[in-house]
């Protein structure tokens, strides 16, 4: 019985994780990106009140998702992918690919330097303030690295 309670258990774990990254993706793609509701309706197909509900947090089919690829940024759509260690990544290479993956490797190095510098929020201790935003470093790396490899 022990066991089906662990299966069932981590099953929630990831549902609360992929729900978190989906959350992430909405708010940041419009904080950083500027793609609004409207944009993505628009530019995907998917109605605006349906979207509405994604970006609070109801669960969004595999099509759905596929859609948003279209229009939202590889590293933000990873985020819901973060659980299961995977990742967006575009299918064909391109000729700058090489130069983008370098400049992603160098924002993650420096990100990850501020994080660890003795004047940083902790020290050179990394604390919860300063993961997000090395995790979305890494994903734009690991996006970029994708293209090339």
């Amino acid at each position: 019985m022990t066991e089906r309670n662990d299966i069932s258990s981590r099953t929630c774990e990831i549902a609360q994780a992929v729900e978190a990254g989906q959350l992430a993706m909405f708010r940041l793609a419009e904080r950083d990106h500027g793609l609004t509701l409207k944009i993505l309706a628009l530019e995907t197909g998917i109605p605006h009140g349906t979207l509405r509900s994604y970006a609070q947090g109801t669960a969004m089919p595999v099509s759905a998702l596929v859609k948003l690829t279209r229009a939202i940024p590889n590293e933000l759509t990873s985020l819901m992918l973060d659980p299961g260690g995977k990742a967006v990544s575009d299918a064909d290479a391109e000729e700058t690919d090489l130069d983008d993956a370098a400049i992603a490797a160098l924002e993650y190095a420096l990100r990850w330097a501020k994080s660890r510098h003795p004047d940083s929020p902790s020290g050179v201790k990394i604390d919860h303030t300063e993961k997000p935003g090395l995790h979305l470093a890494a994903a734009g790396l690991q996006d970029r690295v994708g293209k090339v490899a």
